[in-house]
């Protein structure tokens, strides 16, 4: 049996004047008279709530839309989200992970009521099964529930006002582009609607007609930046669209990746500063290549397999990738080169102008001038035209070999020539020098620039004082010395001198050549080095 007001308020009344007999007989009297009060008001609510929830859920099917005729107008849910999180954007399966709040407000007429008739109650919180709730689920649902995964209650306001807050973790597909990764801009949608209800049956707007995402609540994220978040609605206002724009914060790939990555293209350009003969330049170029091999395999393990567009990033690791092998392959090739002689090749006239003259000029470069020689006892190197003329070589001779170099020297030339032409002369012994004589009388009318140190013309009859004698006497005389007075050293001495004077003359060829082959290997070191 129920009991009316009137009935609420005179126990009341009856309750306050007990306690005020009670407080005349002792302390503890107002106590109980509050708590008495207390009681009574909470129990006269919970009877005026318990009677409102009854009587709101009289003869209520939850399982039906809340119009009063079926062809009526659809029923208009307010829909707002308000972003609390980026959880997560999974680049590689294109699936982004958020913590959301929907906002649902939506007006069913069977909850109606007068607050003046159940204590002035406006609002109760009833379960969320208990009422009618619009089907509203993410339709771009990637992995995980396609509706809310907490049920919390429904707010109902005493016009028939419905409001249904839920929290919610979706995990929605993202077409994700990695064009101008990691400087690059995504725009992720949310995509919600009704499942089952047709637009003329439910109908979606904007809650407090706010067009985008509430922000008021978001906790930043370390990894992106939430740029713009508008919404618009779609397919005849049954679809809610919200594009969330975010954009990757690029100071931990600028760090770990790009400068890394540029450093070592620099590196690349370093391996032709290094020598030729120096056998770390293949060793530093496989370096490089092995180390561009891991940041390819980072970045295919951070970006998703597309095939619709590849990375600048990519594209750039490609093509250092191609230049380090382009640059081993020419490494090998000038190492090829710088260890070359002329005993094993020739260089053509066509490379040896290229290379040797019109490219260094172009590249700026001067060819540093022969030194001569000095250790020891070679004093100054001469031209082999200069060893008939003894007074610029007999300061540095030994004493045994100057008499020998004044008798060349007072040769005359027709005796030359007539060794030269193999004709007879007056001396028998003129035969045994004739190659000798032919070679030095060839180089001194050729003026060939064959240079022969002092040092291998030392003689190891320098202590035979006969022969010196003997050698002095003929080269006085002008004429050739008889085979009896001739020692058979001094004949193999000049003949050693005439050996190592072609061997002599042979080693610096082959050390002109090796050094034009040197200076072809650093031009093209250098045009290399340009080039990167």
């Amino acid at each position: 049996m129920r009991r009316s007001k009137v009935e609420i308020i005179l126990i009341v009344l009856l309750t306050m004047e007990c306690g005020t007999l009670v407080c005349c007989f002792g302390k503890n009297g107002l106590a109980n008279q509050l708590s008495l009060t207390d009681s009574a008001i909470e129990a006269s609510i919970m009877e005026d709530e318990d009677r409102l929830v009854i009587d709101m859920f009289h003869n209520y099917n939850h399982l039906i839309r809340p119009v009063q005729y079926v062809n009526s107008t659809p029923v208009i849910v307010e829909f707002g989200i308000a972003m609390i999180l980026l959880i997560n954007v999974d680049e590689k399966n294109q699936i982004m992970q958020t913590n959301i709040w929907l906002t649902l407000k939506w007006n069913d007429f069977q909850f109606h009521w007068d607050p003046s008739d159940y204590g002035g109650i406006t609002s109760v919180r009833v379960p969320q099964d208990k009422v009618w709730v619009p089907d509203v689920v993410l339709f771009n649902n990637a992995d995980g529930n396609y509706e809310v995964s907490f049920r919390s209650n429904v707010n109902v306001e005493s016009n028939g006002d419905v409001m249904w807050v839920p929290p919610a973790i979706y995990k929605s597909s993202c077409r994700i582009d990695v064009e101008y990764f990691p400087f690059d801009e995504q725009t992720c949608m949310l995509i919600f609607g009704s499942w089952t209800y047709g637009p003329n049956e439910v109908q979606l707007s904007w809650y407090n007609n706010k067009k985008y995402v509430e922000l008021n609540d978001y906790s930043y994220s370390g990894i992106w930046d939430v740029m713009d978040v508008p919404g618009q609605l779609a397919h005849n206002a049954s679809k809610v669209v919200f594009n969330i724009v975010i954009r990757r914060k690029t100071l931990f790939y600028t760090v770990i990746l790009i400068i890394p990555t540029v450093l070592m293209a620099f590196l690349s350009m370093m391996v032709f500063y290094l020598p030729a003969e120096c056998s770390e330049k293949i060793t530093l170029s496989i370096s490089i290549l092995l180390a561009l091999v891991v940041f390819l395999l980072l970045v295919s393990k951070i970006l998703p397999p597309t095939s619709d567009t590849i990375p600048l990033m990519a594209k750039y690791l490609l093509l250092t990738f191609v230049l380090n092998i382009i640059t081993i392959m020419v490494t090998v090739v000038i190492i090829n080169v710088y260890f070359r002689s002329a005993r094993t090749h020739t260089m053509p006239k066509s490379a040896r102008r290229f290379f040797l003259r019109l490219l260094p000029h172009l590249l700026m470069m001067k060819r540093p001038e022969r030194i001569p020689i000095f250790n020891g006892y070679f004093v100054e190197e001469y031209r082999a035209s200069d060893i008939f003329d003894a007074s610029l070589i007999m300061p540095s001779m030994p004493a045994t070999i100057v008499p020998f170099m004044r008798f060349i020297e007072n040769t005359t030339e027709s005796q030359r020539h007539q060794v030269r032409a193999g004709k007879p002369h007056h001396h028998k012994n003129c035969d045994k020098w004739s190659k000798l004589a032919r070679r030095w009388s060839t180089r001194r009318d050729r003026a060939m620039p064959e240079r022969i140190p002092m040092d291998e013309l030392r003689s190891p009859i320098s202590n035979n004082s006969d022969l010196q004698n003997d050698v002095a006497s003929g080269a006085d005389r002008g004429s050739l010395p008889n085979a009896e007075r001739i020692s058979h050293e001094l004949k193999m001495t000049v003949e050693s001198i005439a050996f190592i004077a072609e061997h002599m003359k042979a080693e610096m060829a082959d050390k002109k050549e090796r050094d034009d082959w040197k200076y072809l290997s650093m031009c093209s070191d250098r045009k290399m080095r340009s080039a990167l």
